[in-house]
């Protein structure tokens, strides 16, 4: 290979590098990174923002290597004295061109994880909704059994809605604990009230483990943080089919047996 060649294709290399997929990707998390701190303000729950931030990170270190790169090809090119004639020259034609990179779609992650937490898949239909008009419409989805609802729903809402689904969801999750034991809800009620909800939780979110639904209880009933939590996609499944659940429990006379027995 001759050196005009050489320097043709890399040339032709680094002109494949992904750098614009990279950007698109950077624009992409910065909006997100965005909503989730609108969402953050409503809600005390863990909605990722940490591990968006990381993958940032990770992010700008992938595009500062790329650039280094495509300068490194250059500064090669200008040593061995091939600078002109790979801008010169065009790469040999080997077969069909290769086809523009497919946009990023930045749903796809939630739609993904929704399928996921519901184990249901179809082809989405991204849908705007208000924050307040997707949670009573989950509600009703909840009330009715219909989980095929409940997950089409919350995926076709996408991230910028769904974050905001446990800054509604929460307080009712305290208020309704409450009324269910008869009292505020402590630490060591957490088990019992996970258990209480669980079956009607995983009808429609079947995805979820026992340690998370716990973690979501606590969250909601400002009980300190757990020792694990679910993401954001996670957190916002859960919310409205807590409130369902909770809804359908009955009062305990918890909070009145205990009264009674420290008299």
């Amino acid at each position: 290979m001759d050196v005009a060649a050489l320097a043709s294709g890399l040339r032709a290399l680094a002109a494949e590098l992904p750098a614009t997929g990279l950007a698109a990707a950077d624009d992409h998390l910065d909006r997100a990174l965005a909503e989730l701190r609108e969402a953050a303000r409503e809600s005390g729950a863990e909605l990722g923002l940490h591990r968006l931030g990381a993958a940032r990170e990770h992010l700008a270190a992938a595009r500062t290597r790329l650039a280094e790169a495509g300068t490194a090809v250059d500064d090669y090119l200008e040593a061995i004295g091939a600078a002109a004639a790979a801008a010169g020259a065009a790469p040999a034609a080997t077969g069909p061109a290769p086809k523009p990179a497919a946009a990023v779609d930045p749903r796809q992650w939630w739609t993904e994880r929704v399928d996921e937490l519901c184990r249901r898949t179809g082809t989405p239909a991204p849908a705007q909704a208000a924050p307040t008009a997707l949670f009573n419409e989950l509600l009703k989805a909840a009330a009715d059994g219909s989980a095929a609802t409940y997950h089409r729903r919350l995926r076709d809402a996408g991230p910028e809605t769904g974050v905001k689904l446990p800054g509604l969801a929460w307080p009712l999750v305290r208020a309704l604990a409450a009324e269910h034991l008869g009292r505020a809800p402590t630490a060591r009620d957490l088990p019992v009230l996970r258990d209480r909800c669980a079956d009607r939780v995983r009808a429609l979110v079947p995805g979820v483990d026992a340690e998370h639904l716990a973690a979501a209880l606590a969250a909601a009933c400002t009980l300190g943080p757990a020792r694990r939590r679910g993401d954001a996609a996670e957190t916002a499944a859960l919310g409205p089919a807590l409130v369902a659940a909770l809804h359908r429990l009955p009062r305990t006379s918890t909070g009145t047996s205990e009264r009674k027995g420290r008299r």
